[in-house]
Parts: C-alpha cells; sequence; structure tokens
C-alpha cells in the first residue's frame, strides 16, 4: 500500500488496525563491532556514587544476550521534538507554538520544554501585553480540553495528543478526562548483545602542576586536583564510565491508532478528520527522528544498515507494508490533513503566542534583567 492521506484515512477508519511498527537496525559510524557510549543515568539516594545503566536480558533467535538502553522513549520524544522544531524554523511546518523569551538564553517554545504546552514556566509566563498566560483565552481553552472533546487541545497544542502530557499543575481536580493525555508514538534504540568496556580516565597538564600541592587560588588552600589542575595520572576508577560493543542496535518505532481512537473532537466528522491528521503528524515526527536522529550522544552516532519498513499491523490479516513515507511524502499529508479542516468545522491555529517568562524565574536564574 502507497502512502497518502486516504491511504491513512482508510486504515484509521478499519478497526481492525492497531497501527504502525517499523524496526531498524544500527550500527555504529566507525562500523560493526565499534565502541560506543550508553547513556548514564542518576543513582538512587543511598547508593554508591558512579554513574548507573539499564542492562537487562532477551532471547534473540534463542540465545539469551544482554541488552543495553542507548536511547530511552522520552529521550527519543525529546528528538522528535527537535526534528518538528528544524522543520518549523526552516517554514516547511507549521505548528500552534507557545514562543517564549528568556533573557541570555534566547526563545524557548513548546517543543524545547519539558512538558510541552503543559509546563510551568508556559503557565507561570505572561503576554507581551502583561497579561498571565493562565488567564488568557487560549490557557482556558487548552485546560478546558478533554478526552471526550480535544478539539481546542487540537487547535492549540496538538503535540500532547501524539506524545502525552500531564497538566499537573493547573490545580484541576485529577480526573480520568482532564488534563492527562497518554503518548500515541514512541520509539526506543536499544543495543542488542552487549559487551562491557572500561573506560579510563586521566588528565595531563602542560603546565606540569603537582596535583597533591595546595594552593590559594581565591577560595582557600585546596589540592590543585580539586580546582581543575595538576596531573591526574590515567588510571581506573572504582566507578568508571563504560563504552560498550554491540553485535546491534534496534530502534523500534509504533504509532497506535487506539490512543487516537480514544479521543473525541466533536462529533464524527471532526473525529475522522482529526485523526488523520494526527496520525499523519506521528509518521512525520518519526519520519523526521529516522532521517536526523543517528547522533545520540558524543561517542555514540548510529547509522541504519537495515530495516522492515512501515509494517500495518492487524488483528485479522498478515501484516502489509505501507510504502514510499518519507518526511517529504507525510509533510504532503500533513498539509492535506489541515486543508480539510475548515470544511469539517476544526480550528487550527497558525500564529504563535509570545510569552514572556516570569520575573521570579529569571532571578531565580541569577540574571537581572527581564
Amino acid at each position: 500500500m502507497e502512502f497518502t492521506l486516504d491511504s491513512l484515512s482508510a486504515l484509521m477508519a478499519d478497526p481492525a488496525v492497531r497501527g504502525l511498527s517499523i524496526l531498524r537496525h544500527l550500527q555504529p559510524l566507525g562500523g560493526p563491532g565499534d565502541a560506543i557510549s550508553p547513556p548514564t543515568f542518576a543513582q538512587a539516594e543511598g547508593d554508591e556514587k558512579g554513574p548507573r545503566y539499564v542492562w537487562s536480558e532477551r532471547k534473540v533467535d534463542d540465545e539469551l544476550v544482554n541488552t543495553c538502553l542507548l536511547d530511552s522513549p522520552a529521550s527519543q520524544a525529546n528528538r522528535i521534538e527537535e526534528s518538528l522544531l528544524e522543520l518549523v524554523s526552516a517554514d516547511k511546518l507549521r505548528l500552534p507554538l507557545h514562543r517564549m523569551h528568556v533573557p541570555h538564553i534566547g526563545e524557548l517554545t513548546d517543543l524545547d520544554l519539558p512538558h510541552r504546552t503543559y509546563d510551568a514556566a508556559i503557565g507561570t509566563a505572561k503576554l507581551t501585553d502583561g497579561t498571565e498566560w493562565r488567564k488568557s483565552e487560549v490557557a482556558k481553552q487548552v485546560r478546558e480540553a478533554s478526552r471526550k472533546d480535544a478539539a481546542s487541545l487540537l487547535e492549540h497544542a496538538p503535540l500532547i495528543l501524539i506524545l502525552g502530557g500531564w497538566d499537573s499543575h493547573s490545580g484541576t481536580a485529577a480526573n480520568a478526562w482532564q488534563g492527562r493525555h497518554e503518548k500515541a508514538i514512541w520509539s526506543k534504540v536499544v543495543a542488542i548483545d552487549a559487551f562491557k568496556m572500561n573506560r579510563p580516565g586521566g588528565r595531563l597538564d602542560p603546565m606540569g602542576l603537582p596535583s597533591s600541592q595546595k594552593v590559594d587560588l581565591g577560595d582557600g588552600d585546596k589540592k590543585l586536583v580539586d580546582q581543575g589542575l595538576g596531573v591526574v595520572p590515567p588510571s581506573m576508577e572504582k566507578h568508571p564510565r563504560l563504552s560498550i560493543t554491540m553485535r546491534y542496535a534496534e530502534q523500534r518505532s509504533v504509532i497506535s491508532f487506539g490512543v487516537f481512537r480514544k479521543i473525541g473532537f466533536g462529533g464524527a466528522g471532526k473525529d475522522d478528520a482529526a485523526r488523520d491528521f494526527l496520525a499523519a503528524l506521528g509518521i512525520l515526527g518519526l519520519a523526521a527522528l529516522h532521517r536526523n536522529g543517528g547522533h545520540l550522544r558524543s561517542e555514540c552516532d548510529l547509522v541504519c544498515e537495515a530495516t522492515d519498513g512501515w509494517q500495518v499491523r492487524r488483528d485479522d490479516a498478515p501484516d502489509e507494508l505501507l510504502s514510499g513515507v518519507t518526511v517529504e511524502s507525510a509533510r504532503q499529508a500533513v498539509q492535506d490533513a489541515l486543508a480539510r479542516f475548515p470544511s469539517s468545522g476544526l480550528r487550527f491555529r497558525t500564529e504563535p503566542v509570545d510569552l514572556r517568562i516570569h520575573e521570579s524565574l529569571v532571578a531565580a536564574m541569577g540574571r537581572s534583567e527581564i
């Protein structure tokens, strides 16, 4: 099946179609067998100091192997946002953003903030005319949206309906319908058949300063090594950072039609148009992620060596390949879906809402101006 908005709409209308998935096999930029750096996570309070990695065991072809998490669903969601923001900045995509100026940092949008439009930085911000955002009409519409009728969230913050969100600081009584939306797309990257490699550490000092000597550099007598100076001989510390090698990494990405089908937008015609748009935007986000997301962190660049393509996952028949999915074809599907909004009675804000960060947050950042 060739990917277009019409074919996507037909899949969304078929209750036996559960969604789409794609599996990609990745290898290090340096080639198979090259060492890469997995992400580190903080230890729980009271645990020994040092970085923590996410290891687990899995059966692959009936063989029990070690796996290591290379990029979590939350991190992949951030990369999707970065990729979509890149399209917005290049004027290749229009999204209803909030745009906030932060002194000495620059401009931040919903796609930069951890909780998207529900982020407390937006909730405490002010419009450029001085009105509190939380008292604005946009804020009222965003916070009145529910899973029964999310048309206003579609209009002002559609990424929450795709990547999920929780309006945990709104003061609204917690219930099953308002301010809580599960993610409809997700992705993760896992190293398969992974092995640890310890990394020695050390520091050269071109001045030859003795690391153990105490010197007062304005903050009392302290060892030079504790002030970032002196020679530190290469050594294996008790809790060194690790590199890993692997057979390959797999990136699994999913779009759940079931999540979209649980959300209402005001009636059958509106529901269909909204769900088709959200599915197209989700495909665009994942396609852009796959195109841009090979660099995960320092010493962890990955390239795709094989993929099974976009699979239509059904209850009642074998999987079917959805061909022709690219960033450009997904952009076209998004535009075609938006073109159907007026006749369906849906609205979509295209102009940004400009905000100023709360002055108390500027002070908390140690800055002196707003």
